[in-house]
């Protein structure tokens, strides 16, 4: 839609899309040979593709846009299949060399692409001239979605994490922090929101909340595979949402978080950072005690409330002044100018 208004004809082109989507969206790689050699390519990077390469060597103005890979060492010893999958999308980042202008959803993102990178690969990539371009467009969809009413006995502060339940995303920390506090606050309660649902680690999280005392245990709940009113009825009634995670290109949840109002608690993780501003309280070093302080004040200072708040607006209008298309407009005019000087050379 932004690219049709601005007057651009767009084209879409996946390898998998929802079936109800395929009419209007090109299969990949089969849409390679219908590219005309004056088309600019807007190619979206956040996984092996092997359609990758043959993208970056096309002649055409190109943009590539790098979404994060979360590092390899995050999943090796836990989940060798992700660590593998991830290791061979890790291996790609050196095509972005390739392409005329590189974006990032963070600046973040921008310095990670490079992390580890043989160095006559990384030779190929200006971390500098990487246009940072956050994932906003689209966050008022929640206005659009009816939430159930709240069950009986759901009163009460609540602490919500919203994420995949992986290894780095650090829910064990978040565990310890919050059974530290609950032990002298009766009535907060915890919402894990993600799945895989039974994968080892989510059983381990679950065998250690069956471990605490019943009057904690009992106060921290598992939410997987919910719907979207489901979800926004849990950040309604959130009073504080929180991430202990120890890597984040971006962190979307709490750039939702934020649309709803709600102070954020987070690890002092670069990413999250940069998203969250001055609309969250930073834990720098975890510890169980660090992390129940952090969250207290979240829940009960109303001076802290009150900067958090001030620090949310602002931050959600620098997000949005971020994402407002007019950098992905630029980006375009960026890569012909520069493919039509490599052309005329």
């Amino acid at each position: 839609m932004l690219l049709r208004r601005a007057g651009f004809d767009a084209v879409l082109a996946a390898e998998n899309c929802h079936p109800d989507d395929r009419a209007r969206i090109q299969p990949m790689p089969a849409a390679l040979a219908e590219i005309a050699p004056e088309d600019t390519i807007i190619f979206q990077f956040s996984t092996e593709d092997p359609a990758f390469p043959a993208v970056a060597a096309l002649p055409n103005p190109k943009i590539v846009f790098y979404q994060n890979i979360t590092p390899e060492r995050f999943f090796r010893g836990t989940d060798e299949r992700t660590a593998d999958l991830v290791k061979q999308g890790l291996a790609q980042r050196g095509l972005c060399g390739r392409f005329d202008v590189i974006m990032a959803n963070s600046r973040a993102t921008a310095a990670a692409l490079i992390e580890d990178l043989p160095a006559d690969q990384a030779a190929g990539i200006d971390v500098e001239q990487i246009v940072p371009c956050p994932p906003v467009i689209g966050v008022e969809r929640w206005d659009n979605i009816a939430a159930p009413d709240a069950p009986a006995g759901s009163d009460g502060r609540l602490v919500l994490f919203v994420g995949r339940l992986v290894p780095h995303k650090g829910i064990d920390d978040l565990i310890a922090g919050f059974a530290h506090l609950a032990r002298s606050d009766q009535e907060v309660r915890l919402a894990i929101v993600g799945g895989p649902s039974q994968s080892d680690y989510a059983l381990g999280l679950k065998q250690r909340v069956g471990d605490l005392d019943p009057a904690i245990g009992s106060r921290i709940a598992f939410h997987h595979d919910i719907g979207e009113d489901d979800l926004k009825r849990l950040y309604q009634q959130a009073t504080v949402c929180a991430s202990m995670s120890r890597h984040e290109g971006f962190g979307v949840p709490l750039l939702d978080a934020m649309f709803f109002g709600k102070p954020l608690v987070i690890r002092a993780e670069p990413g999250m950072i940069e998203t969250a501003g001055d609309a969250a309280i930073v834990v720098t070093n975890p510890t169980p005690q660090a992390t129940a302080a952090a969250l207290d004040a979240a829940l009960n200072d109303r001076q802290v409330g009150a900067d958090l708040a001030a620090g949310r607006v602002r931050q959600l209008e620098k997000l949005r002044a971020a994402a407002d298309g007019r950098r992905i407009i630029e980006a375009i005019a960026k890569a012909r100018t520069i493919w039509r000087a490599r052309t005329k050379a």
